[in-house]
C-alpha cells in the first residue's frame, strides 16, 4: 500500500491505539507479537500505512477486543479501504500535496486565502493553461499537465452535488487585477468567479487594496474542517515546489484566526462580486 496518510486510515489508527493502550501494551510489545518493526506499528497507528486484514485481526486478538470493538475496527478498516478513487498525480507533485487532495475530498468545510492567483478548483482551463505555460521550467512532461488537470477536476467536483463542500474564499484584490493569459482569458476567469460566487455553498470575498496590510500577505493557505468528531481541523500551506501540513491545534487555531482577520477586511459578498464584474467589464472595454 502507498504510505500516504489519509483521514480514514488515521481514524482506524487512532482506534487501534485506544485498544492497545487499554490492553496495557506498548508499540514495541505489538511489534514483537507481529514480528515486525516498531516503525510498522507506528505507521499503522498514525494512518500512514494500511494494514492487511490478517494483521488487523491479529492485533485485535492481542488487545482482547470485544465483539463490538471488532465490528467497529472492521468497519473502520473497510472505510479506509474505500478511500477516494486514485487519481494519477504528476511525479513532480510532493506526497504532502497528494495527501492534501485526499483530505480535500473528505472535508466538509474549507476556507482559502489567496494573495496572487485564483485557487486551482476555481480556475478555468484557459487560466490554468496560462499558469502552466508560465511555470513550464517546472513541468517535466506533457503527462504531468494531464495528471495535474485530472487532480484539479477531482477537486472541482467537491464544489457541486448533494455533499458539496462549504467553501469560503478570500482573495486579495491583486488576484483579480493581474491579467493572466491576456484579457480574453482573464475576462472569462473573472466571470467564472462571479458565477461560482452565486452558489449557496460558496462565500467569495475580496480584500481591497484600500484595506492596507493584513496578517498573512504571502503564501497560499487552506483550512480544512471535517464532519467527523475524531478528525481534527488542519491547515495546508502552499509554496513553490511543495506544501506543508499544520495540524497542531494551537497552530491551526492561529491560522484560522488569521483567516477571520482577513475576512473582516474583505468586502461583503455582493460588493466583492461587483468589483470582480467591473474588472471583467474593464477588460472587455479595453480589447
Amino acid at each position: 500500500m502507498a504510505s500516504v496518510q489519509t483521514r480514514r486510515k488515521r481514524a482506524l489508527g487512532m482506534f487501534l491505539v485506544q485498544l492497545r493502550e487499554h490492553a496495557g501494551l506498548k508499540p514495541d510489545d505489538v511489534a514483537k507479537l507481529l514480528r515486525k518493526s516498531a516503525s510498522v506499528v507506528s505507521r499503522i497507528e498514525t494512518g500512514h500505512t494500511m494494514c492487511d486484514y490478517s494483521r488487523l485481526t491479529a492485533m485485535l486478538g492481542f488487545y482482547g477486543a470485544t465483539d463490538t470493538e471488532r465490528r467497529q475496527a472492521e468497519e473502520l478498516w473497510e472505510e479506509a479501504h474505500q478511500d477516494a478513487a486514485l487519481v494519477e498525480h504528476s511525479t513532480a507533485m510532493p506526497p504532502k500535496y497528494r495527501a492534501f487532495v485526499k483530505a480535500w475530498d473528505e472535508a466538509s468545510t474549507a476556507r482559502m486565502l489567496r494573495q496572487t492567483v485564483v485557487p486551482g478548483p476555481l480556475q478555468t482551463p484557459a487560466y490554468r493553461a496560462s499558469m502552466n505555460k508560465a511555470a513550464s521550467r517546472y513541468i517535466a512532461s506533457p503527462i504531468d499537465i494531464e495528471r495535474d488537470a485530472a487532480s484539479i477536476e477531482k477537486r472541482k467536483k467537491r464544489l457541486h452535488g448533494p455533499n458539496a463542500l462549504n467553501l469560503t474564499i478570500v482573495l486579495d484584490e491583486a488576484v483579480i487585477r493581474r491579467t493572466i493569459g491576456g484579457p480574453a482569458v482573464m475576462m472569462e476567469q473573472l466571470r467564472h468567479l462571479v458565477k461560482l460566487g452565486r452558489q449557496p455553498n460558496l462565500d467569495l470575498r475580496v480584500i481591497p487594496f484600500a484595506a492596507g496590510e493584513y496578517e498573512i500577505m504571502t503564501g497560499a493557505m487552506t483550512w480544512l474542517g471535517f464532519a467527523q468528531i475524531d478528525y481534527p481541523d488542519a491547515v495546508y500551506l502552499e509554496y513553490p515546489g511543495g506544501g506543508e501540513w499544520i495540524e497542531k491545534p494551537k497552530d491551526v487555531a492561529n491560522f484560522a484566526a488569521s483567516i477571520d482577520a482577513a475576512m473582516s477586511l474583505a468586502l461583503p459578498m455582493r460588493k466583492s462580486a461587483t468589483l470582480i464584474q467591473e474588472q471583467a467589464e474593464a477588460l472587455e472595454r479595453g480589447r
